[in-house]
Formats: C-alpha cells, sequence, structure tokens
C-alpha cells in the first residue's frame, strides 16, 4: 500500500474544514495567505511535523511556535483517528500525511506508505527527523500490523540490518504475534485492552519459520 484516498470520507471532509477555518479565519495564523501544508510523519510512539503557507504562489515556511500552527486537537488527534480508520488487517495503514488546506476551496489529504522526511541544504537531517530505525517500525506494526508478505521489502532491510524480528499479523488469530506473545487485532489495529496470550512455537512453527525466512533467508 503507497497511497490512499480518504477525501470521499466525511469524517476526514469535516476534519480538514475545521482546520481551515482554524488557519483562515480574521485571528487564524494563516489569515491572508493562500494555502497551508502541513506534513506529519509517525515514528513509532512519536511524529515529526513541518510544513508551509503558500501566498501567491511563494512558499513561506511555518515557524516552530503554538501561535503558527494547528491546534493539537484539530490536526494531531484528528490525523491519528484517520490513521485507525485507514487501517486493514494484515495490510497496515499509512505513515505520513500530506496535509493540504485552503482559503477558498477543499483542502485534500495524502497519505503514504514511507517516511517523507525533508533535509537540511548540507544534506543532514533536521532535529527530531531522522528516519525511524528498527525500533521504532516495530513499534508502529505493533499497533497496525501487517502479513510477512505486506512489510515491504525495504522495510525487511530496516530489520535485518538491526537483527530485529518484527510483529507480524497472524490471520488465523486475526492477531499480532511477537515475542511469543498473542495480541487480538481489530479492524482499528491492535486491541491493547486485552492481554496477550503466550505462544508455544513448539505447537506453531509456521509463523515462524516465515519470518526466519524473510530475516535470514533460510
Amino acid at each position: 500500500m503507497t497511497a490512499v484516498d480518504l477525501n470521499d470520507n466525511i469524517f476526514v471532509i469535516e476534519g480538514l474544514q475545521r482546520l481551515a477555518d482554524e488557519a483562515f479565519n480574521p485571528e487564524g495564523f494563516a489569515h491572508g495567505t493562500d494555502e497551508v501544508v502541513h506534513i506529519l510523519v509517525n515514528q513509532g510512539s512519536g511524529t515529526f511535523g513541518y510544513g508551509h503557507k503558500v501566498v501567491g504562489g511563494r512558499r513561506i515556511h511555518k515557524g516552530r511556535s503554538f501561535d503558527d500552527d494547528f491546534s493539537h486537537d484539530a490536526l494531531n488527534n484528528w490525523l491519528r483517528e484517520c490513521r485507525a480508520l485507514s487501517y486493514s488487517p494484515g495490510y497496515g495503514t499509512w505513515t505520513t500525511a500530506e496535509v493540504h488546506v485552503f482559503c477558498d476551496r477543499p483542502g485534500r489529504l495524502v497519505v503514504f506508505d514511507e517516511e517523507r522526511l525533508p533535509r537540511m541544504k548540507d544534506g543532514g537531517w533536521y532535529p527530531g527527523g531522522k528516519p525511524a530505525g528498527a525500533s521504532s517500525w516495530s513499534q508502529q506494526l505493533f499497533a497496525y500490523p501487517r502479513t510477512v508478505n505486506n512489510i515491504p521489502p525495504w522495510l525487511w532491510e530496516i530489520f535485518r540490518a538491526e537483527d530485529v524480528t518484527p510483529p507480524i499479523y497472524n490471520p488465523e488469530f486475526k492477531s499480532v504475534d511477537w515475542k511469543n506473545r498473542r495480541q487480538h487485532v481489530t479492524n482499528r489495529g491492535t486491541d491493547f485492552s486485552v492481554e496477550p496470550t503466550v505462544i508455544d512455537p513448539s505447537l506453531e512453527p509456521g509463523i515462524f519459520a516465515k519470518i526466519s525466512k524473510k530475516l535470514f533467508g533460510a
């Protein structure tokens, strides 16, 4: 899954309108501009955000203060819900959201499977905006698990490089299996309200054999 179109969903439409109302009202941080673009990248337990405003075709980078951005509830909490709504058991959900809101027309939300992180002029990463490692990706897959075959090759390379075995979606039990534990998964991701059960690898060698083949080619 590389991109998903969510823009016909009423929850998304209403969320984009709320963002536009915040940005372009007479006291809004983007009043007098044409467009606001915000990109939010999910990285394990945290996020990295950046963006810009557009005035007459000219980009103006947004500041880092709360006075120059959307409220946490309107943006972050809304996108968190969008991410859960987008989850498909075994297939996963998106990692990066690109939000566009306009002063004179409906906004749009574009989402991507990969991290879309900016670089500084010298080619380095911004503070807090370095690509996620295996531990961070494991956290994401634990919350929104995928089957072995739906984890992309570039992500398997990250796990191999750091010798990390990722959480895996098990369609037989509708669960995420990780570290000999099994947790129930719903249409919105892993259900953390229930306690995991213990897996006996000697009784279920199949799923672990598939993971070993992806990690070690054996």
